[in-house]
């Protein structure tokens, strides 16, 4: 997932996390999340005794889910994941910058530039919404080739090991992982960048809010942080096959298997409309979350969850591995 993290020590650079506007985990973001999921507390409390029994706090906050050990391992995980790559992933952010210059310079060598006579309000949309969907088709790329070549699944499997998900399940996630998706969205970004630029000039702006993209910025404000939660927030109809919701998301890590390698999309669900992997959240569906229901408990401490992924991605690669289709699941399958 894009974020920028900032600053030159590890432990402000995590606490800076919060209060920067650029970063998923800005403190209004979390807010924000926090506020939908009270709409879904009463639109559901309406509905049903029971909820409005128990109260918001133990809507919100169930025990079963923020003590698991599935949850205690995400909040080790996320902290010192955070902290010891900080200043790795702020370079990494920049290198990923530097990519639009060279597209531009690329580009300007083939031809020159046409400077297209573009009002500066069309011009700034365009920028908006090409950075936005490439970026995201970027991180669907990304994500799909997770989920489809095994030796990078094994350092996928991390995030899909959660067997319960709460609001830092979005943090544990491989340093080689985030490094993978992070590539993809920030070098199609840069190219879209570079290709308005080349087309619009001076006039190939990003409107934006928070100092960023003003989609992405409207993505993390309504609801980012349940989508790694057990509050169900679908987007049905047309609007489910545009945008990926909380819902869309918890599907993805369902362990059943017609949710197998389904919503894929970070912002945009018409990456997956488009190419099959698309499943609507219209109706609520149960089940649960994990990966393949035998190797979920591997995973629940900080030292497996940087190291199994070396280990397991090894074997992989040993020669009477390589012919060996993606043994994601166990042949019984898990449905539920």
């Amino acid at each position: 997932m894009i974020e920028v993290i900032s600053g030159s020590n590890p432990a402000s650079a995590f606490v800076n996390m919060f209060v920067d506007p650029t970063n998923r985990w800005f403190l209004l973001y979390i807010v924000c999340s926090f506020s939908a999921a009270f709409v879904v507390f009463v639109l559901r409390a309406r509905r049903d005794r029971e909820i409005l029994k128990g109260g918001l706090f133990r809507y919100l906050f169930p025990k079963e889910v923020y003590f698991h050990r599935s949850a205690v391992a995400d909040y080790w995980f996320f902290c010192i994941n955070k902290i010891s790559f900080a200043l790795a992933f702020a370079a990494l952010v920049g290198v990923m910058a530097g990519i639009e210059k060279l597209s531009f310079d690329l580009l300007k060598s083939v031809a020159s530039p046409p400077e297209l006579p573009a009002p500066p309000w069309l011009a700034m949309l365009i920028t908006t919404m090409a950075w936005a969907l490439l970026m995201d088709f970027g991180l669907w790329v990304g994500h799909l080739l997770l989920h489809k070549i095994p030796v990078l699944w094994e350092f996928h499997k991390i995030h899909h090991s959660a067997e319960v998900l709460t609001p830092l399940t979005a943090g544990r996630v491989h340093p080689v992982d985030d490094a993978l998706t992070l590539a993809f969205g920030g070098v199609l970004g840069g190219f879209a960048l570079a290709a308005c630029r080349f087309a619009f000039g001076a006039k190939a702006l990003m409107f934006g809010i928070f100092n960023i993209n003003f989609l992405l910025a409207l993505f993390y404000i309504f609801g980012f942080h349940l989508r790694h939660s057990h509050i169900w927030l679908p987007y049905k109809g047309l609007l489910g096959k545009i945008f990926i919701s909380p819902a869309h998301h918890q599907v993805h890590h369902s362990v059943a298997e017609r949710h197998w390698d389904k919503n894929l999309g970070f912002i945009f669900a018409i990456w997956d409309w488009m190419f099959g992997t698309l499943y609507p959240v219209d109706v609520h569906e149960e089940f649960s979350f994990g990966m393949n229901g035998r190797e979920e408990a591997e995973y629940h401490s900080v030292l497996a969850m940087y190291l199994l992924p070396f280990i397991k991605s090894w074997r992989r690669m040993r020669p009477i591995e390589r012919g060996r289709p993606l043994d994601r699941f166990p042949k019984t399958g898990v449905e539920t």
